[in-house]
């Protein structure tokens, strides 16, 4: 089972190309423009929004799939911060909330696993749902429009489809470039350092093993949505 995964990883790497090559799109002013802290030694956006978000992957997910999702953030963040394009385009917030949530459809035991759609398609309906939920209670939602609901859908509905989500917007194919980065290794700009650096914070632990197993529970139960 373990080569189930390994041939997945292989896929990826094989369409791994430059986010660059997604359409660009202008950033509404300021959007960008949040406190920021700084995570595995990498600077990132810090709002209220993308602290749910983390505390809902926290609450949700195993360690090794916790640990991930947020490498994912990171090593995504550090390739924007080595590309003064993805600097301009990307939505910071988007982006962290699509990194750190693009795995909920892998939480089996959750209110929202369906019976019948992949996985991604089930975490992309429940990021989009946390996101609207966070905004009505908290009344604080008028920078979250249709068009970045949708950005977020698309970066967790594409997050395993690098020869779709690449050729997307810059925010969507910044989800994808983080974990194509976690599933090999520092790349886009990336160093070495920087790199360890984010895994020593978030240390892998039994990710593939973890997500093997989680795959192999998916094609018992939906079997005519889950590929591998």
């Amino acid at each position: 089972m373990e080569l189930k995964l390994t041939w997945i990883v292989q896929v990826l790497v094989a369409f791994h190309a430059h986010p660059s090559l997604g359409f660009q799109h202008i950033l509404p002013r300021d959007i960008n423009q949040q406190p920021m802290r700084v995570l595995g030694g990498v600077t990132v956006i810090d709002t209220p929004l993308v602290r749910a978000a983390q505390a809902m992957a926290r609450q949700y997910s195993e360690d090794y799939l916790f640990n991930h999702v947020m490498r994912t953030w990171l090593f995504g963040a550090l390739v924007i911060s080595h590309n003064v394009t993805l600097q301009q385009t990307v939505d910071l917030e988007v982006h962290a909330i699509g990194s750190m949530l693009h795995d909920l459809g892998l939480v089996l035991n959750a209110s929202w696993i369906s019976h019948d759609r992949r996985f991604e398609v089930d975490g992309a309906f429940a990021a989009t749902d946390f996101v609207e939920g966070q905004v009505a209670h908290e009344c604080k939602g008028s920078a979250w429009d249709a068009h970045r609901l949708q950005l977020l859908f698309d970066s967790v509905l594409l997050s395993s489809e690098p020869k779709f989500s690449l050729y997307k917007e810059t925010t969507v194919a910044s989800v994808v470039s983080g974990v194509l980065i976690d599933l090999t290794t520092a790349d886009d700009g990336v160093t070495s350092s920087e790199y360890n650096n984010v895994v020593a914070a978030f240390p892998k632990l039994n990710f593939l093993p973890g997500v093997n197993q989680t795959l192999v529970a998916l094609c018992t139960t939906k079997p005519n949505s889950t590929y591998g």
